[in-house]
């Protein structure tokens, strides 16, 4: 029997008049890539928001394994193993590679001002540096560790960004967007990424994304939403085919708005 990692139960979101997200419903097993796919404006990232809990919802429940998340706060979230990335790259331009992954570590940290205040951390210190020195090897970006975040080629941006969200140890990945941007040779590699850092790290992956090439190539299921409500889910096979979808979504042009 699969392990549910995140339930999403009936979520609405309302904005005023406007109902962004209308009686979404989901469900994440352990160790799956699963999408969400839907025209520009169809409530894909108020969904994600809700999970991490930017948004409290209108109505419905966020279940993350078995407990009920509703409403805490985005950093009580990612404690309990949720990490996500953004479609405009966030990363702290003032710090260099190593420094962006290691301040993500920090959230783990067990010591508190008075025991960094005294220098009684410096054990702990060191082991999150190892840690972190550890998973650039892991993505393969060591060797440009000592560089500033924002002097990397746009893929590495991204890929770092991937790597400080690895960072906070997330059993849970969501992934906005992340090949907005990426040339189609960066796209194809992103997706071998993503493969290896699911297994390699035993996560969970919930993903939004333009790309359907990318979608179509590593989701196990993925879930479609147009005007906020879903209207199709299945294997990228069942999806393709689903009249519902080709007319609200993968019918339309590239040039139209579909990378």
């Amino acid at each position: 029997m699969s392990e549910n990692v995140l339930h999403i139960d009936h979520l609405t979101m309302r904005f005023g008049g406007v109902v962004a997200v209308n009686d979404l419903s989901m469900d994440i097993n352990k160790g799956e890539i699963v999408a969400l796919i839907g025209p520009n404006g169809a409530g894909k990232t108020t969904a994600f928001n809700m999970v991490t809990g930017v948004y409290t919802p209108t109505e419905g429940k966020v279940i993350l394994d078995g407990q009920d998340v509703t409403g805490k706060r985005p950093d009580e979230i990612t404690k309990l193993g949720v990490a996500r990335t953004f479609q405009n790259i966030r990363l702290f331009s003032s710090m260099t590679v190593f420094d962006n992954v290691l301040t993500a570590r920090h959230l783990r940290r067990t010591s508190n001002f008075l025991t960094a205040t005294f220098r009684l951390n410096a054990a702990e210190e060191r082991k999150m540096r190892a840690e972190t020195e550890a998973l650039l090897k892991e993505v393969d970006l060591y060797d440009l560790k000592d560089e500033m975040a924002t002097s990397l080629p746009y893929g590495k941006q991204r890929l770092l960004e991937i790597a400080r969200a690895l960072s906070t140890q997330p059993k849970l990945l969501l992934l906005d967007e992340p090949a907005a941007g990426m040339n189609p040779q960066e796209t194809e590699e992103l997706g071998v990424f993503i493969r290896q850092i699911k297994d390699k790290f035993n996560l969970t992956v919930f993903l939004i994304e333009h790309h359907m090439n990318l979608v179509m190539g590593i989701s196990d299921r993925i879930y479609v939403i147009d005007f906020g409500k879903q209207i199709a889910q299945g294997t990228p096979a069942e999806v393709q085919d689903n009249p519902a979808v080709i007319a609200a979504y993968l019918g339309v042009d590239e040039e139209e708005g579909v990378q």
